[in-house]
């Protein structure tokens, strides 16, 4: 293990591009506070591999609640005495037109992807702000270009690179610098259902490099975007090319 003192939290860290971002900080001996729904044998592989790394805790909740912001600062707090990064990268789906939607689903992307960051923002501000850390979103490319039948995705995400530049701008003088990535397909459970159909379709027609994205390519960014400490308040697309295309 490496003999770094840094602290992260991450919300969705057990699972995914969570993980991934999980395991690139424990590479660099950066002690890790995890948040997940629950356990399985999954998600306790995940933590038996990063415990080989880092001093590593996991408390289990819905990101979305207040309280569970509010726990993960507190037990991070606790346990190594500082918070040098946090990554909320807890999320899900969210299908369907604006037709389809009933207001208690649109508002429960709200709680997932808007409103979870809101909480885990100020929870977990005076930590950040008093050794100057990093907060980075976990964004999507749905929220920079318009995608069929995915509107309360798109609009949630869509919010996330104009709220890093507000609390960029809000709190650079406290040292706090805040990111956004924006992730393309990327191998995960999130596209796990993909036919073959619009598989055969994203390679061929939509992704110009002709491949998916793995979580390690989005953990390699957020690496660079926690760690460079002259980036504040920019988004950074991971998608091979599939938002920049005009055709």
């Amino acid at each position: 293990m490496s003999d770094s003192d840094e602290a992260a939290v991450i919300t969705g860290g057990t699972r995914g591009i969570g993980a991934a971002i999980a395991h690139a900080l424990a590479r660099r001996g950066v002690r890790l506070v995890l948040n997940g729904r629950g356990r399985d044998p999954e998600v306790d592989q995940t933590l038996s591999e990063l415990g080989t790394l880092t001093e590593v805790e996991m408390l289990a909740g819905d990101a979305a609640d207040p309280a569970t912001s509010e726990n993960l600062v507190n037990l991070a707090k606790s346990r190594f005495g500082r918070i040098d990064y946090v990554v909320p990268a807890a999320g899900g789906a969210h299908p369907g037109r604006i037709t389809d939607l009933s207001f208690e689903q649109w508002s429960e992307a709200f709680r997932i992807h808007v409103h979870a960051i809101f909480h885990l923002f100020r929870s977990a501000h005076a930590a950040l702000a008093h050794r100057g850390g990093a907060f980075l979103m976990i964004g999507s490319a749905a929220g920079i270009r318009g995608c069929p039948d995915t509107i309360a995705y798109q609009t949630v995400k869509g919010a996330l690179p104009q709220m890093a530049r507000a609390l960029a701008r809000d709190h650079g003088r406290e040292g706090i610098r805040v990111n956004v990535l924006e992730p393309g397909i990327i191998r995960t459970r999130f596209h796990a259902a993909m036919s073959p159909e619009a598989e055969r379709n994203n390679l061929e027609n939509r992704i110009p490099l002709r491949r998916f994205g793995a979580p390690e390519h989005v953990a390699t960014a957020a690496l660079e975007l926690l760690t460079n400490p002259f980036i504040t308040g920019e988004t950074l697309v991971i998608d091979g090319g599939m938002s920049m295309r005009m055709v």
